[in-house]
């Protein structure tokens, strides 16, 4: 998993099988995206994961809007097994 480190979240998500309709968004403070989470099919059981995106200006958003575009765009800065890690 630390391979995905630098790659987009669409590549991870191609390499999960997981499709776009399965991620949730985690922002906080509400409008700052921060990170995306879902269950890898990678494997022989799914696994929960949370990718930390390498944050600029334009992932904030006050009304929390991010389209699927500009997230599967973001780059992967770490990854995490939950979003309670991302302190």
């Amino acid at each position: 998993m630390q391979a995905w480190i630098g790659l987009t979240v669409a590549d991870v998500l191609e390499a999960c099988g997981t499709p776009y309709a399965e991620v949730s968004l985690f922002d906080d403070p509400p409008g700052k995206l921060r990170a995306v989470e879902f269950d890898c099919r990678q494997g022989r059981s799914p696994r929960h994961t949370v990718l930390v995106l390498r944050y600029h200006h334009g992932l904030f958003d006050i009304g929390r809007a991010w389209s699927r575009a500009l997230v599967e765009a973001q780059v992967v800065e770490r990854v995490l097994d939950s979003a309670r890690d991302l302190a």
